[in-house]
């Protein structure tokens, strides 16, 4: 009886103070008005803040879908119900099918907007992150009470989040600014201009390379990994098509079309560094087939159900006016019109998407001509040669910034001879792309 009566105390102790948010029951200010566990624990905070919203519109995807796209466009209001971003950083495939199933089984969606990233599109097992805790979402076909008892119950009278409510407490005094929005945004003026402490001490263009680095271990770390352990990278069986990366993206467009459910993708506008740092670390043709392989999946499921308007896929990702912003002199405090770092793009260019895929047309804003290309399948490969043609005028235009990239890239993967030859391997690239760089000048005087 004593242990049933503690954890009766704790779970009712848990529930006021609420440090997650699971159910809003007491909203007091200096008892839990700042709730600072939920920017740790994104996953469980929308899990429970899209039960409150029940919206009809939802937005799917990683932190440059949580930070770029606001509720608050004008597209929004011409669909139905309420918008909610359930974007959240790092986001798999797996993830977002799931949170996609719970939020319909919440209630039924009419819209939604999908935002994918190249490695959304791989043909590997799509994973899970630590944080991630299926037990309390929902499931359209499944019972509310198990997922009460094992998720709800379970939160309350757990440890964890007593010491998020001893934390809540405590931190009622503080004065750091709430940084998302009601709309579930993370927003950008605010998480990187008073919260992220790095993006005002290094300024936004050492915070812009220091994202660079970030990039290089992601898209190198598997590779180093293999080579520590001396390891032959060798075939393996090919995984259960359903369980990739890529097979989850096909779940979520079947589902879509299956409940009637507008759905609408993009891929999302990294910085032109970012997909330096992707040719650079594998062959380019692989950013090429993923394309191919998305648009191949879409099609498939398209033929499915010729009576609904076809799925669009709108690449985002290639060169262009937006992407290729030149980013400030080292040391520099300015800004970038379009970017907070190469990764995440700023809300302006949210809007410039949102704009494109749902034809709005504002008077506030011109979307640039070449951002945002639907792919086709009788477009696609003229597309692709088109973007490799602009990859290589980017890199003459920047040629210090490529050689600066691969360099990055070279150091990472450590290989031995290529650092024994980095040196020489490197000045000889920069000077071949400045000789590139004066010849296409040169070209563009004659023309």
């Amino acid at each position: 009886m004593v242990t049933l009566g503690l954890l009766v105390a704790v779970a009712a102790f848990n529930a006021v103070v609420d440090p997650f948010g699971m159910n809003m029951m007491v909203r007091a200010e200096g008892l839990n008005g700042k709730k600072p566990a939920i920017y740790t624990r994104v996953r469980l905070f929308k899990a429970y803040e899209v039960s409150r919203v029940r919206p009809q519109t939802l937005i799917l995807g990683t932190s440059r879908s949580h930070i770029g796209f606001s509720c608050s466009h004008e597209a929004w209001a011409q669909l139905e119900g309420p918008c909610y971003n359930l974007a959240f950083d790092g986001a798999t495939s797996r993830e977002m099918f799931a949170y996609l199933r719970h939020a319909y089984a919440l209630r039924p969606l009419k819209h939604v907007l999908l935002g994918l990233e190249p490695y959304h599109l791989a043909p590997s097992v799509s994973t899970v992150r630590s944080d991630f805790d299926p037990l309390v979402l929902r499931d359209p076909k499944g019972n509310a009470v198990p997922r009460w008892l094992s998720g709800d119950l379970r939160l309350l009278i757990s440890l964890d989040t007593l010491k998020a409510s001893i934390q809540t407490l405590e931190a009622q005094d503080s004065s750091e600014p709430t940084w998302f929005g009601p709309d579930g945004q993370r927003l950008g003026e605010v998480f990187f201009r008073q919260i992220d402490g790095k993006f005002g001490q290094l300024g936004p263009r050492g915070y812009f390379d220091m994202t660079d680095q970030r990039e290089v271990g992601y898209q190198t770390e598997w590779m180093v990994a293999a080579k520590r352990k001396h390891a032959v990278l060798r075939a393996e069986p090919a995984p259960d098509p359903n369980e990739t990366s890529l097979g989850y993206v096909r779940r979520i467009v079947a589902f879509c079309r299956t409940h009637r459910i507008d759905l609408r993708i993009v891929v999302t506008p990294a910085h032109a560094h970012q997909l330096e740092i992707m040719a650079a670390s594998i062959d380019w043709s692989e950013v090429e087939r993923k394309k191919r392989d998305l648009l191949r999946l879409v099609d498939e499921e398209n033929a499915r159900h010729p009576e609904l308007p076809p799925t669009p896929i709108v690449d985002f990702s290639g060169y262009s006016s937006i992407t290729e912003e030149a980013p400030p002199p080292p040391g520099s405090r300015t800004e970038l019109q379009y970017y907070w770092d190469s990764s995440h793009f700023k809300q302006i260019v949210g809007d410039y998407v949102l704009d494109r895929v749902y034809g709005v047309s504002s008077p506030a804003r011109q979307v640039p001509s070449d951002f945002g290309v639907r792919l086709t399948a009788g477009a696609i490969e003229s597309y692709l040669l088109e973007q490799r043609a602009r990859q290589a005028a980017y890199r003459r235009r920047f040629p210090d910034d490529i050689v600066s990239l691969r360099g990055l890239v070279a150091r990472a993967l450590g290989n031995d001879q290529e650092e024994r030859a980095s040196g020489l391997k490197l000045d000889a690239e920069r000077s071949a792309l400045h000789r590139e760089t004066r010849a296409g000048e040169s070209n563009a005087r004659r023309d």
